[in-house]
């Protein structure tokens, strides 16, 4: 037992190390947030271009999505790092390749779901004296978020452990404190449990948060 406790002392009490951990977390955090954000507005702007009557507006949208299809997730990073942010600021960096990384599944889930509901559906809401806001409102944006949300919450979960990729970019997430950790005291059990558990806790409370605001959504 006094073992266990040696190990968990030197681990994480040792030079206040948990504040390591707790500081990562909260990057993890912003960085998925924010970028499921900004992707998921993206998304739907390109999505609204795809159908714009400009056959330009539509061309860019076309393009923009076979360069983000095509550009790999890290190269994305590295770029807004080093090139457009000068390495001034990582968690700004991370935060903007991965919405843009994630706009391009957006609109392809924009997409599928909106084209999932039958135009027999619209006609029918035509047919009842809905207009076209009415329409999208209660009968195309409540069927396609639940076609969409299964897909959407995986995405989701998939960037959470993604991020582990900033370290590239000088942020301290959950896997680089990790590695400090490992580093600084050389082992690697403890920490790699703790991190396992975190990102597991840090995806499902995604999925729950997902869940709470398609729930509230379809009810205003």
């Amino acid at each position: 037992m006094s073992k266990l406790y040696d190990i968990f002392y030197e681990t994480l009490v040792v030079d206040n190390r948990w504040m390591l951990i707790v500081n990562g977390l909260w990057a993890t955090v912003v960085i998925t947030l924010l970028s499921l954000a900004l992707g998921t507005l993206l998304g739907g702007g390109i999505y609204a271009m795809t159908l714009s009557r400009h056959s330009w507006v539509r061309k860019t949208a076309q393009y923009y999505r076979l360069i983000v299809r095509g550009t790999p997730l890290l190269v994305l990073l590295l770029f807004f790092f080093y090139v457009v942010l000068s390495g001034g600021n990582g968690v700004l960096a991370a935060i903007i390749a991965f919405g843009i990384n994630f706009s391009n599944l957006a609109c392809t889930l924009f997409q599928s779901s909106i084209d999932a509901v039958g135009r027999d559906q619209l006609e029918a809401g035509r047919a009842l004296g809905f207009t076209t806001m009415q329409n999208w409102r209660y009968i195309v944006f409540p069927q396609a978020l639940k076609t969409a949300l299964p897909t959407y919450k995986y995405q989701a979960v998939a960037m959470v452990k993604s991020t582990a990729i900033v370290g590239y970019v000088a942020v301290t997430d959950l896997a680089m404190a990790t590695e400090n950790i490992r580093f600084a005291t050389g082992r690697s059990f403890l920490p790699l449990l703790i991190i396992t558990i975190l990102y597991f806790i840090l995806a499902w409370l995604l999925c729950k948060l997902l869940d709470y605001i398609a729930l509230k959504t379809t009810r205003l």
